[in-house]
């Protein structure tokens, strides 16, 4: 008799068409579905009865959210665990059991009514006898489309599904190993006759070894003669005469030192400073005697090897170099050079008090103007003849006007000082010839353009013709009557890091088929010898302890620059580093010049922590400054963060440059990526997924 269970199941199952199985094979088949239903209920029954258990045991009332957390001991976790796996051992192996149950029923039934169907019989041995016995073998069995819809209706459309995804996987891995052993790579080592580059030349020097022992024996035989001398055919660029260089020597010269140079005729570069061209004047012994034996350079900087033959062609220059690379002495020489050559009655005091000093040169910064003219001063300390000055604000104009009357032959200072002393009638530029724009992309920023102008308008000499031919014969007319009378054409050189809109329009305003000498690859300007550190910190308040711990890993001795944004922010930095046990001065523009410059001198005798404002950002050479810190980083442009982390790692040297960032940086974060992506450092995770540091275009564009 048939229980209700077992009613409620059959009313339940849903199994598919079987209208055209026999009666029989509908019965097994409703059997075998009826005893999976039956172990199903009694697999849920049973994990109904676990769960009270557990229930039970574990304290559990009837409201889950008001319990009380029961925190278990390390043996009842290893317990539960194990219940659990084994728990699902036995669901695993009671569902492989069911479909390995229904799957022998259904053969049986289907096997069954195809033998019937085809009309076999069974002989008294037992044996299966048709002719067409092995055409029957396929079709012993159930479609894979009924099996699947007899599995869906006990076991669920997961368990189907779950199947058919396994099979399609290993389908899809047995497919790519068959592939992976088809494939095979062939290397072909031989090539054509036509191919080989020897063949037809076997006496190449490169190659060819009898070549190369006749060269050893010949040098050999050569050193013996004549005592040693090399083979002059073996001469490189670097020991060749000037006169047998070649364009490809030059060339490579400018390769090596990674110089570039655009715009019109360019002299070659200089090999040595005691060296020139043939259409290039040789440098004052004066100059010379102070390069080798006051400032002790042994050779040209790459930007001092073509920029001084530019200048000393008397032709318009461009210069773009990386901070620290000796700009100073690269307009300096020719500058000098120039003065020196001109005759004693046009150098005489009288004349330049009267009609003004005979160069000029703007800087955007006091510190900057008064170091230009100390190297200036440098350069020109074997002779007594040419003077110099350096008109800056915050020192008494009513002196600098006295100096002016007295006569001086170059002038040096800040747009804005110099314009004031040009309205105020204490200088004029009647004769002015050579003027140098040094940090013209800063002096545009600080917002000297006007001042600029008007003082390049007030110049008595005249510019060059917009004709590059009449403009190359001006120069030489100059030249050739150096000794006699002071050039009538105006000279303008300028050093910019980049070229936004004002400081294009001031060049084509004021200078003449310019020669562009860039240094460094086509990113020049880039600090590559610096290490770059950016620091992610999650606040403010983590800065203090930031800089704290940077300056106490520092040595006694080591030069540190703390770059700050504002002025205001400038006391409670170096309060700081007070803490943190060092030493520290100040620098920003709201201090006195005697101010800036007695901590100027503090910082460079060392034992003195820096923290300053961008005034402290561009032009300074404070030898061996291991570490700039960007306490702040700057907010306006990635030009002031370049130019800061520039006051380490000069003249060669490598330096360190960390940077404190915040989630209040995100003016910069997508410029400051990009640079330092350019440089090869490394980008901080949080910096480079910043939604902010995805987008933005950086200020200014690197000329080249």
């Amino acid at each position: 008799m048939v229980n209700n269970d077992d009613e409620q199941d059959q009313r339940q199952l849903q199994l598919p068409d079987l209208s055209h199985l026999t009666d029989e094979q509908r019965e097994e088949a409703l059997q075998a579905a009826m005893a999976a239903k039956r172990a199903e209920r009694k697999r849920e029954q049973r994990l109904k009865q676990q769960q009270q258990q557990k229930e039970q045991q574990s304290g559990m009332d009837g409201n889950k959210k008001n319990s009380k957390i029961k925190f278990l001991s390390k043996k009842q976790r290893e317990a539960l665990i194990k219940n659990r796996q084994e728990e699902k051992k036995k669901e695993n192996r009671t569902s492989i059991s069911k479909v390995k149950e229904f799957s022998g029923v259904s053969s049986k039934a289907s096997s069954a009514a195809g033998l019937r169907g085809k009309g076999v019989t069974k002989s008294s041995k037992g044996n299966f006898s048709n002719s067409n016995q092995t055409e029957n073998r396929n079709h012993h069995h159930l479609s894979k489309a009924q099996i699947a819809g007899i599995k869906r209706s006990y076991l669920g459309d997961d368990f189907v599904d779950g199947e058919e995804g396994i099979e399609d996987k290993n389908k899809k891995l047995k497919e790519m190993r068959r592939k992976k052993k088809q494939k095979k790579t062939v290397f072909k080592f031989e090539w054509d006759a036509e191919d080989d580059t020897l063949a037809n030349d076997a006496d190449d020097l490169l190659y060819s070894r009898s070549a190369a022992l006749t060269l050893k024996s010949r040098h050999r035989s050569n050193r013996l003669q004549t005592g040693g001398d090399d083979l002059r055919k073996f001469k490189d660029v670097w020991s060749k005469p000037i006169n047998e260089m070649t364009a490809r020597d030059w060339r490579i010269v400018r390769e090596n030192y990674d110089i570039r140079v655009k715009g019109g005729k360019t002299p070659p570069p200089l090999r040595s400073f005691r060296e020139n061209s043939t259409d290039v004047p040789p440098i004052h012994p004066v100059l010379l005697d102070a390069i080798e034996n006051i400032l002790r350079f042994k050779e040209p900087s790459p930007i001092q090897r073509q920029a001084i033959p530019i200048g000393m062609q008397r032709r318009d220059l461009i210069g773009i170099a990386e901070t620290g690379s000796g700009k100073t002495v690269a307009f300096g020489v020719p500058l000098c050079h120039l003065l020196l050559a001109l005759p004693e009655k046009l150098t005489s005091r009288k004349s330049v008090s009267n009609d003004g000093p005979l160069a000029l040169v703007m800087a955007p910064t006091r510190e900057l103007a008064l170091q230009i003219d100390g190297e200036i001063c440098k350069l020109l300390s074997r002779q007594s003849n040419i003077r110099t000055l350096a008109v800056v604000g915050g020192q008494s104009i009513q002196v600098q006007a006295s100096r002016l009357r007295e006569g001086v032959h170059i002038l040096v200072g800040t747009p804005g000082r110099i314009n004031e002393c040009i309205e105020m009638a204490y200088l004029v530029l009647n004769q002015c010839s050579y003027v140098v724009l040094d940090e013209a992309d800063r002096m545009i920023d600080l917002g000297f353009a006007p001042q600029i102008d008007s003082i390049l308008e007030s110049m008595g000499c005249s510019l060059k013709s917009e004709n590059e031919k009449t403009a190359y014969e001006e120069e030489q007319e100059d030249l050739a009557k150096l000794n006699i009378s002071i050039p009538k054409r105006r000279l303008t050189a300028m050093f910019s890091a980049t070229m936004p809109p004002e400081v294009e329009r001031i060049a084509k305003n004021y200078l003449r088929h310019p020669a562009v000498v860039a240094i460094g690859d086509e990113d020049s300007g880039k600090n590559a010898r610096i290490v770059q550190r950016v620091l992610f910190l999650s606040s403010v308040a983590q800065k203090e302890k930031s800089l704290q711990e940077i300056i106490r890993r520092s040595g006694f001795n080591e030069k540190i620059i703390v770059f700050v944004n504002e002025k205001k922010h400038a006391e409670g930095v170096a309060r700081m580093v007070e803490r943190a046990g060092k030493r520290c001065v100040v620098l920003h523009g709201g201090k006195t010049q005697d101010q800036r410059e007695e901590s100027l001198a503090m910082f460079k005798r060392g034992g003195f922590v820096l923290v300053a404002t961008d005034v402290a950002g561009r032009g300074l050479d404070v030898p061996d400054v291991s570490h700039v810190v960007n306490f702040d980083l700057p907010t306006r442009s990635i030009e002031n963060y370049t130019h800061r982390i520039g006051r380490t790692g000069r003249a060669g040297k490598e330096g360190i440059a960390t940077s404190l960032m915040t989630e209040e940086d995100e003016g910069i974060m997508p410029q400051l990526k990009r640079y330092l992506e350019s440089t090869g450092m490394h980008v901080p995770e949080r910096l480079a997924r910043h939604p902010k540091a995805q987008s933005g275009i950086a200020s200014g564009s690197i000329i080249y």
